[in-house]
């Protein structure tokens, strides 16, 4: 199943009588016939001759809906060539959907199903224009095709500097980068993908196939992508924020024991475990890498390429120099703290859940452990290093906000369980414990 500069070699697929074509096409090859564009043709009209597009067929162009621009997330856009350019194991298991007009292809045969289209050389010549035609448009997969383009052009920029240096340059590191970045642009040149073919799609008929694509996707539960992390052998920042957790969650005196809904886990029916695991893994896995974008490259590289810290992350620092034991410290010595402070009258933790197993307050909730978080991160910037696993000077702070209402349940209470609520809890423990 192949594409050569003019013609595609496909398999003929037939679903409840509908036909489309199937095969699989290297990049480098896919580049022959399409890229991304914005623009949707809804079909051809005919011109004078001195229009003409095509030199041995009909004197027609291409007609564009001007109301439909299809428009990438740049940021996307960059998430899917950080994966390409940093993750050995980079794939799209998943289908490129794309239409091709009639009107493009100067000839087609049937061989017991193997389908061979010849197109006509205006596809590929109008692809090496920069505002060219691109008449073989994507229905599913732009971003991924963009993404893809992002990266080469990353990998090309990066081999033509690492050149330009080594005119003038003997330098063993970079001639070893310079070698390591081609060998990762001819793969990338050759890496396969899935294409879906149809031809002559309609616009409605591209929209349904698009949002029946689209719609019946189930989007992975992030407390499920965080415990695969625990399966891998390989160090990450993912896989060290996940034991943390189960660190805290097994612990039987750790302020978090059986609080944390794990994935897999075995619960009676009833039982309230108020606490996400992919709440609190995304929390510290936050203060090890700068953003969510970072985070997905930051798990190739090794603890020590962590060392820079220009956000000062405290977690960050403890990872970057293998000190797993003092994130887990930190959180056990504070909300200890947490516990032991916010008491009412009867002498009974606001922390602790009833007997009843029912959720009273905000510091049952994730919002509640959100909010203590931003409070430590703060509280971390001032205390010094040899105190912060010491549950008595996170207590000393804490006491100054012992005036908080945690028990108004009322119906205008201050504290209500949305996300809203995070700042304002936040903001109103810092004011106390730090005025």
């Amino acid at each position: 199943m192949t594409s050569n500069n003019n013609f595609i070699t496909a398999k003929r697929v037939i679903q409840n009588n509908q036909e489309f074509l199937i095969g699989t096409f290297q990049i480098r090859q896919i580049r022959n016939f399409t890229k991304y564009t914005q623009h949707l043709i809804v079909g051809f009209e005919e011109v004078d001759g001195d229009q003409k597009v095509f030199e041995n067929q009909n004197q027609i162009k291409p007609i564009y809906n001007p109301e439909i621009q299809r428009r990438t997330n740049s940021s996307k856009v960059e998430r899917i060539a950080d994966f390409l350019t940093s993750d050995p194991n980079a794939m799209f298991p998943t289908n490129i959907v794309i239409a091709i007009p009639s009107q493009v292809i100067d000839d087609f045969s049937d061989e017991d199903g193997t389908i061979k289209l010849t197109l006509n050389q205006i596809v590929k010549a109008e692809l090496e224009k920069e505002d060219g035609t691109v008449y073989l448009t994507i229905i599913d997969g732009q971003h991924r095709i963009k993404g893809i383009e992002r990266a080469i052009e990353r990998l090309n920029s990066e081999i033509n500097d690492l050149s330009q240096v080594l005119k003038s340059s003997t330098n063993d590191v970079l001639i070893k980068k310079l070698e390591y970045q081609q060998k990762l642009l001819d793969r990338l040149l050759s890496f396969e993908l899935l294409v879906t073919f149809f031809i002559d799609p309609t616009l409605e008929y591209q929209a349904m196939i698009f949002s029946t694509i689209n719609k019946t996707q189930t989007k992975v539960p992030e407390n499920l992508v965080y415990s695969l992390y625990g399966l891998t052998k390989d160090d990450s920042p993912q896989k060290t924020s996940l034991e943390v957790v189960l660190a805290l969650n097994g612990i039987e005196n750790s302020p978090f024991f059986n609080r944390i809904k794990l994935v897999g886990g075995n619960y009676k029916k009833g039982l309230i475990v108020p606490l996400s695991q992919a709440t609190m893994v995304k929390s510290i896995l936050n203060d090890i890498s700068n953003n969510s974008r970072e985070a997905e490259t930051d798990r190739f590289k090794k603890r020590t390429e962590l060392k820079v810290n220009p956000k000062n992350l405290t977690f960050r620092k403890y990872y970057a120099n293998n000190q797993d034991y003092m994130i887990v410290r930190i959180l056990y010595s504070y909300f200890n703290a947490v516990r032991n402070s916010f008491i009412d009258q009867n002498g009974n933790s606001f922390w602790e859940i009833n007997t009843d197993g029912n959720i009273s307050n905000i510091l049952h909730t994730n919002v509640g452990f959100q909010a203590l978080l931003k409070v430590l991160f703060d509280l971390l910037k001032i205390i010094p290093e040899e105190k912060r696993d010491d549950k008595t000077t996170y207590e000393a702070y804490l006491s100054k906000a012992q005036k908080i209402n945690w028990a108004d349940t009322g119906e205008q209470k201050r504290y209500p369980f949305t996300s809203g609520t995070i700042n304002l809890l936040y903001s109103d423990i810092i004011t106390m414990i730090l005025k």
